[in-house]
């Protein structure tokens, strides 16, 4: 190494161990992990892209999954077996609310930071606006969406399929996927993921998000059958290599079924105007078992997440809003 490469690890050793009284083992360890990726140019499935430093207090997580679920609010959710004792078992977001109703403008905000005036389930109401696939893309990043029941890849009809539904896939409304082979080639169906959660964590792409069907996400079907086909999904994910390898997963509720609650400002929530409480999870390598957060968050703060995840620009609402960091600044389960 030459020299002004060393001059610049010293500094970055001298940063982190200066810092480390104030940081929790697992924020220091993933800082660490991210000194290593840089040193050796290696590091999994990040050989698409650059080394990434932690932002705002987020890792720099290798693989982030996300899968939404359906229609539950946060009390009944605790109260479901199955549910309750994922939320014992991983970290719990306690004041996390959906950002309006019915089901779209919720998706649409997880993935381009708006509701963009969207207040119905339309199937053709398309939006130009930059969203995660585009961000992603222009990142040299990894990433697909997986949807249970399409019958292919870039699945874009309104209805078909098995038990599937297109208000529950939101990438297919962004323009710019519509428009490009490319992009809506990431839409793929859920039979997919499978297979690549049992191979390598290079084999897995940076980005995972989830649609259950319409049965498995609790909208058509019991909070019980929900609940049986998350706990097997949490298990094939966190038995991956790419789980393993910095990852996270986020689990999320789209709206209650119960109120109409929202976080109007940082740390302020109404009674109207949003998607109501709903459960949402926090599941790492690392993270104290059992953890509760009570920061009020949104599906904005999650996007923010992501986003800071893989150091990508923030998108509307999500520039206003609080990124889930408080969850990684605890200390590690023990």
């Amino acid at each position: 190494m030459s020299g002004r490469g060393e001059g610049k690890v010293d500094v970055f050793l001298k940063s982190i161990i200066s810092d480390s009284r104030g940081r929790s083992i697992f924020a220091t360890t993933l800082a660490l992990a991210t000194l290593c990726i840089a040193l050796t140019g290696t590091g999994g499935a990040q050989a698409s892209g650059t080394a990434r430093a932690a932002r705002d207090g987020v890792p720099a997580f290798h693989h982030v999954f996300v899968v939404v679920m359906e229609n539950l609010d946060y009390a009944t959710a605790l109260e479901t077996p199955g549910l309750d004792h994922l939320a014992n078992s991983w970290a719990l977001a306690t004041s996390y609310y959906g950002a309006s109703h019915p089901s779209l403008p919720n998706y649409l905000a997880l993935t381009g930071g708006s509701t963009f005036g969207v207040t119905s389930d339309c199937v053709t109401c398309y939006v130009d606006a930059a969203n995660l696939f585009s961000q992603l893309s222009s990142a040299h990043l990894s990433f697909d969406a997986y949807l249970e029941g399409v019958p292919g890849a870039c699945y874009l009809a309104p209805w078909g399929g098995n038990d599937y539904a297109s208000k529950h896939n939101p990438f297919r409304y962004y323009d710019d996927v519509r428009a490009s082979p490319r992009l809506c080639s990431h839409l793929r169906p859920y039979g997919e993921l499978a297979p690549l959660l049992r191979g390598s964590s290079a084999s897995v792409p940076d980005y995972v998000w989830v649609t259950p069907n319409l049965c498995d996400d609790g909208h058509d079907c019991p909070p019980s059958t929900a609940a049986a086909w998350l706990s097997k999904f949490v298990s094939e994910v966190t038995a991956s290599a790419a789980w393993k390898d910095h990852g996270v997963l986020f689990v999320t509720w789209d709206e209650s079924d119960g109120d109409d609650s929202a976080v109007v400002a940082p740390g302020r929530i109404a009674a109207s105007g949003g998607g109501g409480h709903v459960m949402t999870l926090v599941i790492a390598p690392g993270l104290r078992r059992g953890l509760r957060v009570g920061v009020a968050y949104n599906h904005y703060s999650l996007l923010a997440t992501v986003e800071d995840a893989f150091g990508l620009t923030l998108l509307q609402k999500a520039q206003d809003t609080t990124a889930m960091s408080a969850f990684f600044k605890t200390g590690p389960s023990s």
